[in-house]
């Protein structure tokens, strides 16, 4: 028969991720009529990400978990990966203080199947495939949806456990701002920013820029952290517009320990290291441009990048002329063309081609033992995709989304990744009935491919198949509303939010996440993922422009089959103990004619020793006080 096409082969196989049951509910009571403070409605979200085209979120059939500005900045946490701790299918896990390695796994996923989005840009670095929230502050950013289950039809490669995409600018508000902020904690820590944004008819602008430092280089916790971000949207001519944004952090963190195997007792040590440390930094921007070719039609078209560093210094020390000295590259190119068309405003699709181009370079100087290992990597890889998603709307009562993603890359071949969403809604009775299956894959990382002595350039994708059903509701007039999925894969599970308004100026909500996995090689759990989540939070408005709150949260032990003798001489062995966490924040008006706020945090206030990841201890009570400025 000859050679067959690439694009002729199509991705198959079973489960990776996904949850099997998730279940919110909201209560509110109605404000009161006389209140100034409260709001008066509520605008329903309108998000991009399931489907690179805008839709109220209730016209949705993924999952969908949205944090907007109030969300991402509630209590002041220094960092964004800090406000992902309430959302119930995310689990972080910090490898000690500030600036350390932090991973988020998106319903049980690795972090390396859970895809991280930059106004559309993916963050993941090309060598291994994750991303490290640990640089990235939470201000000046619009707003994160998280999209649960797979989205390679339209993303690509990374996207079995879903996306977390961070907008820039998402549109919700168009009124001016300006703010500037400082504050100064336990630790040792230091944080000071600013943000803006402009607006003018047809333009909009705005970015902001964060500096943290935290702790002590006596105690080897030292760290120094910058973001920045920058986005604006400028009309051409007519309805065509130029789009722009970019974000940029960069790190440099103290690494307290190293890990060394003593011969004498066959083990590995934890020992305290007086000079290793690591230099990162991630850039990643985009550029479109919209041509209206029709009242309802519009063609786009992208080039966007990425480019990390990674550098680790470990010089000599203790006598042993050890030493590691490595540096990492990292880079991604990407161009694209869209065609977008809406009819009657019900229906809408998107059909899209992308090319896409990834590069890395390694050197890695190091000596153990007496013998030394240099290695030096410089590959790279391309891939081209064709994708086209649509959505569709009958009757104010049939939801359907349907998309499939064709994907030739230059390592493994062609693989096709289909995605299908259908929503029937019953007013009747107050409910909406969804069900969804969809593919997706998760292509070798150039680690994978290359990495010498351990790499092989014949891997193949890692691929998955998720199916869903759910169940919506909205009772008293939406007073009473509950959310329910149903799916099955490798990693099964329940997640639960409840939300009760009984006063305008009282909120209290609840939630729970449970996975249940297994290995299919080892035949036991997963490690790193915990079998519950839980938490509560109560937010308080005793006034206007003041607000209080009390989160509590529990974390289940986690597998860790990693066994050492940490720097404390203790032998650590067997899951890392479970973990429950207060934390109290409070704002402050500053005075009747003064345009700002005070605020403090209180962070683990009970004061309780605890680690996410074995042999990182976390920090302890923290207080921190904070200003806000708004010229």
């Amino acid at each position: 028969m000859g050679s067959p096409s690439r694009f002729a082969r199509l991705i198959a196989s079973i489960a990776l991720s996904a949850p099997a049951l998730i279940v919110s509910a909201a209560l509110a009571t109605e404000n009161p009529a006389d209140s100034t403070d409260a709001p008066r409605y509520r605008v329903e979200p309108v998000i991009v990400t399931p489907g690179r085209f805008p839709l109220p979120l209730g016209r949705v059939a993924a999952d969908v978990t949205v944090l907007d500005r109030a969300g991402l900045a509630g209590d002041h946490s220094p960092l964004l990966a800090d406000a992902f701790r309430a959302v119930p299918g995310l689990d972080v896990q910090r490898s000690g203080q500030l600036g350390t390695l932090t991973s988020v796994r998106l319903r049980g996923a690795d972090p390396r199947h859970t895809l991280v989005l930059f106004d559309g840009v993916p963050l993941s670095g090309p060598w291994l495939g994750g991303f490290d929230f640990a640089d990235l502050s939470g201000a000046g950013f619009d707003r994160v949806e998280i999209v649960g289950g797979p989205a390679s039809s339209l993303y690509g490669s990374g996207a079995v456990g879903g996306v977390i995409q961070i907008l820039s600018d998402a549109g919700a508000s168009t009124a001016p701002r300006l703010r500037a902020f400082t504050e100064y904690g336990g630790g040792a820590a230091f944080r000071q920013g600013a943000e803006w944004r402009a607006q003018r008819p047809g333009v909009a602008a705005g970015g902001a820029v964060t500096r943290l430092v935290s702790g002590s280089a006596d105690e080897r916790t030292g760290y120094r952290g910058t973001t920045a971000q920058l986005h604006a949207d400028l009309p051409v001519r007519g309805r065509d517009h130029l789009r722009v944004s970019a974000v940029g952090s960069r790190g440099r963190k103290d690494l307290p320990c190293d890990f060394v195997y003593d011969f004498s007792d066959f083990r590995t040590h934890q020992v305290l290291d007086p000079n290793y440390e690591e230099r990162d930094g991630v850039a990643a921007g985009r550029a479109s441009y919209t041509l209206a070719v029709a009242p309802r039609a519009s063609m786009e078209a992208e080039l966007s990048g990425f480019a990390g560093r990674i550098e680790n210094r470990n010089e000599p020390s203790g006598g042993s002329g050890d030493y590691q000295r490595t540096s990492l590259d990292n880079a991604r190119g990407t161009a694209a063309l869209r065609a977008r068309v809406a009819a009657g405003g019900r229906t809408q699709a998107v059909l899209g081609a992308e090319y896409r181009s990834e590069r890395v370079d390694r050197d890695d100087d190091s000596r153990y033992g007496g013998f030394g290992a240099p290695t030096r990597v410089r590959a790279g890889v391309h891939s081209r995709s064709l994708y086209a998603q649509a959505h569709a709307e009958a009757s104010g009562r049939l939801f359907a989304d349907g998309g499939i993603r064709v994907e030739d890359h230059a390592r493994y071949g062609a693989y096709g990744v289909p995605r299908v969403a259908i929503a029937v809604a019953l007013p009747e009775g107050g409910l909406r009935i969804r069900g969804g299956y969809g593919r997706a894959f998760t292509a070798p990382t150039l680690s994978d491919l290359f990495y010498p002595g351990y790499g092989s350039p014949s891997l193949r994708p890692e691929r998955s198949r998720t199916w869903e059903a759910g169940l919506d509701g909205s009772w008293i007039g939406g007073r009473l509303q509950a959310r329910a999925n149903i799916g099955r894969a490798r990693i099964e599970g329940e997640e639960i939010s409840v939300a009760a308004k009984p006063h305008h100026r009282i909120g209290l909500t609840a939630w729970a996440a449970h996975l249940s996995t297994k290995s299919l090689d080892a035949g036991g759990p997963l490690p790193k993922r915990p079998s519950w989540r839980t938490g509560a939070r109560a937010d308080v408005v005793p006034a206007r422009d003041a607000s209080l709150s009390v989160s509590w949260r529990w974390v289940d032990p986690v597998l860790d089959p990693f066994e050492f003798v940490d720097a404390a001489g203790r032998f650590l062995a067997g899951p890392v103990v479970g973990h429950a966490v207060l934390d109290l924040a409070a704002t402050l008006p500053l005075g009747h004619g003064i345009p700002g706020d005070l605020h403090l945090r209180l962070a683990n206030a009970l004061d309780r020793e605890y680690q996410e990841v074995k042999g990182y201890p976390a920090a302890g009570r923290t207080l921190t006080a904070g200003l806000s400025v708004r010229p």
